[in-house]
């Protein structure tokens, strides 16, 4: 075989394995700017302990938000499943007070600068904010 022949094929050989291993890293790099980072920072229990408020900060790229959602006592928290009840921009510190079963109010420190989302009700749960 000559010189030339088998150049060609390591070249080739070589061609493939570098070029999945490209196509695999962009795509982690592409998949990466669109993850978006939830910390969990509070979760309120109702009176009964039977429900609870979930404050959660959520980075999307440029974009920082928090949001509250209330789950059954022994569900599990999900930020993709949960539907929020409130959302505003930016990293707030939010005051809950459960009234009873059925109603709690929402506090938002300090005052949000832009709201995504605004419920009055999640659930059987009457939310005044405050």
């Amino acid at each position: 075989m000559s010189r030339r022949r088998r150049i060609a094929i390591i070249v080739a050989a070589l061609a493939v394995p570098v070029g999945f291993l490209c196509v695999v890293l962009v795509d982690n790099v592409m998949t990466g700017f669109g993850a978006c980072h939830v910390v969990r920072q509070k979760l309120y229990a109702s009176p009964s302990g039977g429900q609870l408020v979930v404050v959660v900060w959520k980075s999307c790229g440029a974009t920082d938000s928090t949001q509250a959602s209330i789950v059954a006592r022994g569900r599990t928290f999900s930020p993709e499943s949960t539907p929020t009840f409130v959302s505003v921009r930016g990293h707030l510190e939010v005051v809950v007070a459960w009234s009873s079963e059925r109603a709690v109010r929402i506090g938002l420190i300090p005052e949000p600068s832009q709201i995504d989302k605004r419920e009055q009700r999640a659930g059987d749960v009457a939310i005044v904010y405050e």
